[in-house]
């Protein structure tokens, strides 16, 4: 799993490099509702990737060199774990714990609040008892927490944006999408480029949000919401920025302000054209280079070390095979190792990518990828050095 992430890391922080680049030079001409359909580049990069790693891969058997594992490798001692493993899943529980926590916080802040009922659409409204707010929550059903002076800091114009704002986020799914961009903040904890990207993701959505409730606004309505967001203006320390919808501080309010001075409507063009691009890059990066200086099965180890046999296996008089994907770096070491195909499933994987990753080759000055590999686990293997030969039938002639 590590190795899996790690690898997509790179790639991954490229492109969010240059969707951050792209808000920033893009946003004037193309406008904040373009400029957010961009970050849909990320999800679609990461499940075409996954699509095209995890799918069927059909590999001839005379390229595939085979290595007998026998009942003779059993041993009872534990596997050792990876700690890079262990490390990451410390990350991820920390950070779901503090998302979790912050839920928690946030929900018995919207119990406390008076209940109001302001129109029919907007049935699970709170006022709460202090300078909280507006946002709104929710997974299944949408909640609106308003701050205890709502309906005497702001007009009844601005108290309509502010709630049409709200309920724009819910509308659009943006909360939703937030939920998944949180877990990927989550799986990529160690990337520091994903939290800042996650910070840009989300004010991009609130521009995206102003456009999409000021398109059809007034110029005297554009102004009375410009002021409602400076008077909503909060310091950064206390917006619940991972899981509600915050304002912003003074630096977020001014660029929303400036925005709204200039509307831009929709361009499908730049955002299809994205993409495509990001498909075809996803699909490319996870094809092996064709060109090879030999094939796998003219590759011989100078370093193999024999996996052990998993005991649970070896008592349910279990046998199989696992095929390894891999690639031979300048110094012999192998490297983005994957199983492609193993029978039974998950039985004798782990035990043969722990082995497998620290066998060596024969140095060479070219990087061989896409090499294959098949160790099958028999329970009855020959003595050392006896010469092994098959002997095949004859062909029956027709007729």
């Amino acid at each position: 799993m590590t190795s899996y992430l790690l690898q997509l890391s790179l790639p991954l922080s490229l492109l969010l490099l240059v969707i951050l680049l792209a808000q920033k030079v893009l946003l004037k001409p193309l406008g904040a509702r373009s400029v957010y359909a961009l970050w849909a580049a990320v999800p679609v990069f990461l499940l075409t990737t996954m699509l095209v790693s995890f799918s069927p891969v059909a590999i001839h058997s005379d390229v595939i060199k085979r290595y007998q594992v026998g009942l003779q490798q059993v041993s009872n001692a534990a596997s050792t774990t990876n700690g890079w493993f262990w490390l990451w899943l410390l990350g991820v529980a920390l950070c779901s714990s503090y998302l979790l926590l912050n839920y928690l916080s946030s929900r018995a802040q919207y119990l406390r609040a008076v209940p109001l009922k302001l129109a029919p659409a907007i049935l699970n409204c709170r006022q709460a008892d202090d300078n909280s707010g507006p946002y709104i929550t929710g997974l299944l059903v949408p909640r609106i927490l308003l701050p205890h002076d709502f309906f005497t800091r702001f007009d009844a114009i601005q108290q309509q944006l502010i709630l049409q704002h709200e309920l724009t986020h819910w509308r659009r799914g943006d909360l939703h999408l937030n939920y998944l961009a949180l877990a990927l903040v989550c799986l990529f904890w160690f990337n520091p480029l994903l939290w800042v990207s996650y910070r840009q993701y989300r004010q991009a959505q609130e521009l995206a949000c102003d456009a999409v409730v000021t398109h059809n606004a007034s110029q005297a309505e554009r102004i009375a919401y410009g002021y409602a967001l400076l008077s909503i203006t909060q310091p950064s320390s206390v917006n619940r920025w991972p899981l509600t919808h915050h304002y912003g501080d003074f630096n977020i309010m001014k660029q929303r302000v400036i925005q709204l001075q200039s509307q831009r409507g929709f361009s499908k063009a730049p955002v299809v054209t994205m993409l495509t691009l990001v498909m075809l890059f996803s699909v490319l990066l996870q094809q092996p280079s064709t060109a090879k200086e030999s094939g796998s099965v003219g590759l011989t180890p100078i370093v193999q070390i024999q996996p052990r046999y998993p005991v649970d296996a070896a008592r349910q008089s279990i046998a199989g095979y696992v095929q390894i994907e891999f690639d031979i770096e300048l110094d012999g070491s192998v490297s983005n190792t994957r199983i492609i195909d193993s029978y039974p499933p998950e039985v004798f994987d782990a035990e043969a990518l722990r082995a497998f990753k620290k066998w060596r080759y024969k140095p060479s000055t070219a990087v061989l990828k896409g090499n294959h590999v098949q160790l099958d686990f028999e329970l009855d293997l020959e003595p050392e050095g006896v010469e092994r030969h098959t002997v095949k039938a004859p062909k029956q002639g027709k007729g």
